[in-house]
């Protein structure tokens, strides 16, 4: 990416922050500072998949290549210096429709994606505990969390559901089962009973 491509702009918020895109379908206004010089990042995602310092391209390739091996697509765009955290998404929300897949960028203190792959709540989740003073590390770390097996929990809620159906279920026929043996129990006393009263009325004179 040219060193002219982004420059220093206000001040970022203490502390790591971060956005994703909201869900697909959602449509939000980007916010671009004019002094992110848009057209040159595009160029060079373009021709790798990466837009960065010379530095760091070949670790944020590898994960490009792994990413592809895999059947998917990502780029990723690092940002040197702060921006407003909400640039971050803007910048990938902007980025996405041109060059596909996933967009991830990466700032000093901040990160924003989007992806029609990914929900938000995967690509928020995947921004927990990145190494940003690393990019291509954080890169590795928020690509590896992003596909990580997810839980399903609305089939996790139905499991639970029927468990405790069925568990309900056997207690009310054991309940009945145990009703009906202690009724056929007092039924043979009395019958027991009846049976010692004729008896003994045999016996009198």
């Amino acid at each position: 990416m040219s060193p002219d491509a982004v420059t220093q702009l206000g001040s970022a918020p203490e502390g790591q922050q971060v956005l994703a895109l909201p869900p697909s379908g959602l449509s939000m206004p980007s916010i671009i500072p004019e002094v992110v010089d848009m057209p040159a990042i595009l160029a060079d995602i373009r021709d790798d998949g990466v837009a960065a310092p010379a530095e760091q391209v070949a670790g944020l390739r590898a994960v490009v290549a792994e990413a592809a091996e895999d059947g998917q697509e990502v780029s990723f765009v690092v940002i040197e210096r702060p921006l407003k955290f909400e640039y971050y998404r803007d910048i990938a929300t902007d980025l996405q429709p041109d060059v596909g897949g996933t967009v991830i960028v990466l700032g000093p203190q901040s990160v924003g994606s989007a992806s029609p792959h990914f929900s938000r709540v995967q690509q928020e989740e995947a921004t927990d505990n990145l190494t940003l003073t690393d990019p291509p590390l954080a890169a590795r770390q928020m690509w590896d969390q992003m596909n990580e097996p997810s839980l399903n929990w609305t089939v996790i809620s139905v499991l639970l559901i029927l468990v405790v159906v069925v568990g309900a279920t056997i207690a009310r026929l054991r309940s009945i089962r145990a009703s009906r043996g202690a009724g056929s129990g007092d039924a043979s006393d009395s019958n027991a009973n009846a049976s010692g009263t004729t008896d003994l009325s045999r016996d009198l004179p």
